[in-house]
């Protein structure tokens, strides 16, 4: 389990260094935050979302809980653009106040926009349509560089922004693993879907026992502490809280991913069941991503 929480942490970790979002104003120690902690958390979320969307699309194609399927998929979709939008451009509102200037921030994120362009045609098929089965393909097969470039993208956030006078590299670390979590959650989720119904079979299902593994151990790291490998378990009742539930609703569905991963029939009531559940772990894990965030910024 240490290993694989090691090679979790080292994918985006590994280029800490004194970044520029702190800055020192008429010679006095006034730190001015650039949003270093909100840049991270929604770059993050890009991950998450590069997942979530071919889950949503597989689901939406097989039939389960189409109507909330394609409005995940819909609104999933527009979030990608928007996050984009808001790391280049700024955004306020979310905690982002100016726009990225670092050449190698900007460069990151036109790799994301290459890779995602190209899919929204495929993405407004399944939408209007339901998907042809080579759509749902696509934007499956897909989501693996999609998921790669917003991991260089969150790699390099990390290096450029973990300036200790604003966000420790112990933080970051931290706010960074569980925000994969949810990224973890929803490529469970489109690997069961992808799997179980015969789709993109090839991949699918070395995808879903990695992923499997991964979400347990940085689960458990993550509440109970690792500090072997730099992980340290919370002392915030909320946070604890939180995690304990996820804990609870993690281990309720194993039995189905492990019909999955072994190649038994499964039912699309077990399918829903797969699907309701990595929702809601990923949304409880956004809850537990802004609580780490709020949390790094009590010793400003």
């Amino acid at each position: 389990m240490l290993k694989t929480l090691v090679a979790l942490a080292s994918i985006g970790s590994a280029s800490f260094f004194i970044g520029t979002s702190a800055v020192a104003e008429n010679n006095n120690s006034f730190i001015v935050d650039e949003g270093a902690s909100e840049r991270i958390a929604v770059a993050g979320k890009l991950r998450m979302l590069s997942q979530r969307i071919p889950a949503a699309a597989c689901f939406a194609h097989i039939g389960i809980q189409t109507d909330e399927s394609k409005a995940t998929l819909a609104s999933n979709a527009a979030e990608f653009s928007g996050i984009l939008e808001a790391l280049q451009d700024g955004a306020p509102e979310m905690g982002i106040p100016s726009q990225e200037g670092d050449f190698t921030v900007l460069r990151a994120l036109k790799t994301v926009q290459n890779v995602w362009q190209p899919l929204q045609k495929n993405i407004d098929n399944v939408i209007d349509l339901g998907g042809y089965e080579w759509s749902v393909a696509y934007v499956a097969n897909q989501s693996v560089p999609l998921l790669d470039e917003s991991n260089w993208l969150s790699s390099v956030l990390i290096g450029e922004y973990s300036d200790p006078t604003v966000l420790l590299q112990a933080d970051a670390m931290t706010i960074d693993i569980a925000g994969r979590q949810r990224t973890l959650s929803q490529r469970i989720a489109k690997s069961a879907c992808l799997y179980s119904t015969g789709l993109e079979t090839v991949y699918a299902g070395k995808e879903l026992t990695e992923a499997r593994q991964h979400y347990d151990a940085s689960l458990r790291a993550l509440r109970f502490g690792m500090p072997e490998a730099g992980i340290q378990a919370s002392n915030n009742i909320q946070i604890n809280s939180e995690l304990d539930d996820i804990l609870a609703q993690w281990e309720g569905v194993q039995s189905i991913l492990e019909a999955v991963v072994t190649g038994e029939a499964i039912t699309d009531a077990d399918r829903e069941k797969v699907f309701n559940v990595m929702n809601a772990l990923t949304l409880s894990m956004d809850t537990v991503v802004s609580q780490y965030n709020d949390e790094s910024k009590l010793g400003l």
